[in-house]
């Protein structure tokens, strides 16, 4: 895409100040500036040529999102996968970036270490509350029922 008009340059500039932010998705890319009132042509135009230049990549940002989200915020396979397809990226491309960086450990271990840091906040409520505070927080962050009632099983 040739960076001779201005308009060609403004969207130019607002898209690596976008991704220099931090990585984006292809549709979060261009969502953010179609918001930003650049035409659907433009937008397609640039997103196209980022993407022959490798400044987007839609599996890149996928094992990014996920590795930083695990560091963070340790949550289940799920509800990671379902933030990755939010954020319009292919369920086969989230379901790789996921596996990676859940890496050897299961979802169970991961759910057990979440809980763990969650039950002194639940010290001193009845055992069905604790139950159900329990449960939703860790629903909430996206652990499958089975591995919930396991927690559950264990902790209370």
């Amino acid at each position: 895409m040739p960076s001779s008009s201005p308009a060609l340059e403004k969207i130019q500039t607002q898209a690596l100040r976008l991704i220099k932010f931090r990585p984006r998705s292809e549709a979060e890319l261009r969502k953010r500036l179609t918001l930003k009132g650049f035409s659907g042509e433009t937008v397609e135009s640039l997103l196209a040529d980022f993407k022959a230049k490798g400044l987007i990549d839609d599996a890149k940002f996928a094992r990014y999102f996920a590795a930083r989200e695990m560091m963070l915020k340790p949550s289940g396979r799920r509800g990671l996968m379902a933030e990755l397809e939010l954020k319009g990226v292919a369920p086969d491309a989230a379901a790789a970036a996921v596996e990676d960086a859940a890496g050897v450990r299961s979802e169970l271990e991961t759910a057990r270490e979440v809980a763990a840091k969650r039950l002194p906040a639940l010290n001193g409520l009845p055992k069905e509350a604790a139950r159900r505070r329990l449960f939703g927080f860790l629903s909430r962050r996206g652990f499958s029922s089975e591995v919930i009632y396991k927690i559950l099983h264990e902790q209370l």
